[in-house]
């Protein structure tokens, strides 16, 4: 069976503090440190432990210190990794409907050549495809 390595910035993203980080910070220009723990609601030392997570990856930075009070910010937006809570993503690109038997079989054909060329051990005879989702970064 073919291990699968997931991109590390998806896997942060996928803790649920960390993804409540990022996303209060996509949706403000900046926030202090005590802000980010008022919204997170995490003591200091794990809410630091988790912005240093997110700054090693290059997705927000901690831009200025005025005395000992800290503002970050996003500086770099990627689209956020589904975590199950809905059936689509909002980094949806396209989604397509696969109940057209004739689109189905060329989805698998796609899929098997896909998994063929990554080494990814798939399998499609048990499974119904009924939505291929699309999710990617809008330029």
């Amino acid at each position: 069976m073919a291990r699968i390595h997931a991109d590390p910035v998806s896997t942060s993203l996928m803790h649920p503090t960390r993804r409540a980080l990022y996303v209060a910070l996509l949706e403000a220009d900046e926030y202090t440190t005590v802000q980010l723990q008022e919204i997170v609601g995490v003591d200091r030392y794990n809410l630091y432990h988790h912005l240093r997570k997110l700054e090693s990856l290059g997705l927000v930075m901690n831009h200025r210190d005025q005395g000992r009070t800290r503002w970050w910010c996003v500086i770099d937006r990627v689209p956020l990794p589904n975590d199950g809570s809905s059936a689509s993503s909002e980094n949806s690109l396209a989604s397509i409907d696969l109940s057209n038997p004739r689109v189905q079989a060329a989805a698998r054909n796609m899929l098997r050549e896909l998994a063929s060329l990554s080494g990814t051990d798939i399998d499609l005879e048990s499974a119904t495809l009924q939505n291929l989702e699309i999710i990617g970064r809008r330029n």
